[in-house]
């Protein structure tokens, strides 16, 4: 669009020399920023960080993602045991955050360009009207729809969504500082936060203009920059997990900056870690036990497990050192679980014990009664809902619809 401050031609003023008694052109003030926008570009980088405290909603000393054993109420069932016991000695935790920490999968950017905002069906209208006077503000209204992430609060599981906006208020421009305030209606529901320090630039000639700004309005600290008072049950943001990514080859529980991490995230998968190569770095019901025996012989009063490989700490190569040693005597011991020593340590060579791998196959009910093994598949039940203090810069990109 030609620029409204700079569209007189040289011969318009000529005339305007010769008539300027008939009249005055009208005075725009801000610009060429009045008139009617469409989103072209959005970025938005989001900053969630943990918080805790009394009166915050789900608030915990420390919020633990827990996984638990499919076959923990079967395995109850056929040996009589306590499901709620089993339960309990057979769940994971998976990952912790403590207030302060990055709250999981944040922060993050997402970066959308004109393509990509009518792919997710984003359209976004804005209309500035001009300010009457030097000394009072512009109105704009902006309508259509806009990126959001919601939280389902029943599975503490987030998502993408693209609601409604219809905000209205008042906006003020510095263009010596390149500044833009806006001031959202307060007589109405408004999604635009607040903000006396965003930044903006246009360019006339070539219909583009770009606003950006901190949301701040739900940061339980940094809130007093762009409003009075702070409301715990409104401003609050709550973020939740309750999938993980896999690995695509090993079917087991990863992290987004696994290369081998699949793009869909699951609640059901093996569980993996370099401290269980032995078993193919799986938690497989062998590595399980000699684990969960570890726990309790560290625990046993009258025969603790010590230190027998004398490398300064109690770890469960100890634990296959002393179930080696019961092989070798015939002692004939069998796990918590029930699984006998001599299946869970290979004891062939009597100068070098050797934890059985059991991770060829998956764990099943059927092999109970011949003690066998496998890979132990774990399901997230519940999603873990975490408060947090949030920020969003958001950087925006506009096209001239006049």
């Amino acid at each position: 669009m030609n620029s409204k401050l700079f569209k007189t031609s040289s011969l318009l003023l000529a005339g305007m020399i010769v008539f300027s008694a008939c009249g005055e052109d009208e005075v725009i003030i801000y610009g060429d920023v009045v008139g009617t926008w469409n989103l072209s570009a959005l970025t938005g980088t989001y900053e969630r960080k943990v918080v805790s405290g009394s009166g915050i909603e789900h608030s915990a000393d420390a919020y633990l993602l827990v996984a638990s054993w499919d076959d923990a109420a079967g395995f109850a069932a056929a040996t009589g045991g306590d499901a709620a016991v089993v339960t309990g000695a057979t769940n994971q935790t998976l990952a912790g955050w403590v207030a302060g920490d990055n709250a999981p999968g944040f922060p993050r950017t997402n970066v959308l360009d004109a393509a990509s905002l009518a792919a997710l069906g984003i359209v976004m209208k804005g209309v500035f009207d001009d300010a009457p006077s030097k000394d009072k503000p512009g109105t704009y209204k902006i309508t259509g729809t806009y990126p959001s992430i919601r939280l389902n609060t029943e599975t503490c599981t987030p998502y993408l969504t693209v609601p409604q906006i219809n905000d209205q208020g008042d906006y003020t421009l510095n263009f010596d500082t390149g500044v833009i305030t806006l001031a959202p209606a307060t007589d109405l529901d408004q999604v635009l936060p607040p903000f006396p320090d965003g930044k903006f630039t246009v360019d006339g000639d070539a219909g583009s203009m770009t606003i950006d700004f901190l949301d701040r309005d739900s940061h339980s600290s940094r809130y007093s920059e762009v409003m009075a008072a702070w409301s715990e049950a409104d401003d609050r943001v709550i973020s939740g997990i309750s999938q993980l990514p896999v690995n695509t080859a090993g079917g087991f529980f990863t992290t987004p900056d696994d290369p081998g991490a699949g793009e869909d995230l699951s609640s059901s998968a093996y569980i993996a870690s370099s401290a269980l190569a032995a078993w193919g770095g799986y938690l497989t019901w062998y590595a399980f036990n000699i684990n969960a025996e570890t726990a309790v012989k560290v625990g046993d009063v009258k025969n603790p497990l010590t230190d027998l490989d004398g490398d300064g700490t109690i770890t469960p190569v100890d634990m296959i050192v002393y179930m080696h040693a019961d092989n070798l005597a015939g002692g004939g011991t069998v796990s918590t679980f029930g699984i006998p020593y001599a299946m869970l340590v290979d004891s062939s060579d009597p100068t070098a014990p050797a934890p059985v791998n059991d991770s060829a196959t998956d764990f099943a009910l059927a092999g109970l009664a011949t003690a066998s093994g496998g890979k132990m598949k774990y399901t997230i039940l519940n999603g873990l809902c975490i408060p947090v203090d949030e920020t969003i810069d958001f950087k925006s990109g506009w096209t001239s619809a006049d």
